[in-house]
């Protein structure tokens, strides 16, 4: 019954953070129009993000129940994985930003040229800061409280890199679109 109700407890969390997410990207939608090429971005850029964290976060669930990442090795195992999604997220936000460009290219789409790379880059340079130190403590700090990272923190990921990866586009878009 426990289980259950962290699951319960973690999905209720990930619904309201959903329709937060939703609602802070309907209001910025008017912003993101002004940034050319950046809604062909967009839904791949938000999957990214939180794809990324749930994998951080299960193999850190999974390396704590197996007791891979405890005593001396704890620090290292964590930084290796911490180090892997954030060039991870890195690289695949560059082939992204590249892909938007190819396909707004393609289509006729004005978009910002070499400037949308740009944009995804520095996107998930903020997001990963963000979303990559909260999964690392949200999973940790679960796990030591007892409680079941691998039941809970995918819905929760997966929010907080949408509401983190919406805020993140914005400002790089903010900082790209000035530049």
């Amino acid at each position: 019954m426990r289980d259950v109700t962290q699951m319960l407890v973690a999905e209720l969390v990930s619904i309201s953070g959903g329709v937060l997410a939703g609602y802070l990207l309907a209001g910025v939608t008017g912003i993101l129009e002004k940034i050319p090429g950046v809604l062909i971005l967009l839904p791949a850029f938000l999957e990214l993000r939180g794809n990324i964290a749930g994998s951080l976060a299960a193999r850190l669930g999974t390396g704590l129940h197996l007791g891979v990442i405890r005593g001396r090795w704890k620090r290292e195992n964590v930084r290796r994985n911490v180090l892997a999604s954030f060039f991870l997220g890195i690289i695949v936000s560059a082939v992204i930003g590249g892909f938007a460009w190819f396909l707004s290219f393609l289509m006729g789409i004005e978009s910002m040229g070499w400037k949308l790379v740009l944009l995804s880059v520095l996107a998930a340079l903020i997001s990963n800061v963000i979303g990559i130190s909260l999964t690392t403590y949200l999973t940790l700090m679960l796990y030591k409280k007892g409680y079941n990272p691998d039941d809970v923190m995918g819905p929760v990921v997966t929010t907080i890199g949408d509401v983190v990866s919406v805020l993140s586009l914005i400002l790089a878009g903010l900082v790209v679109v000035n530049v």
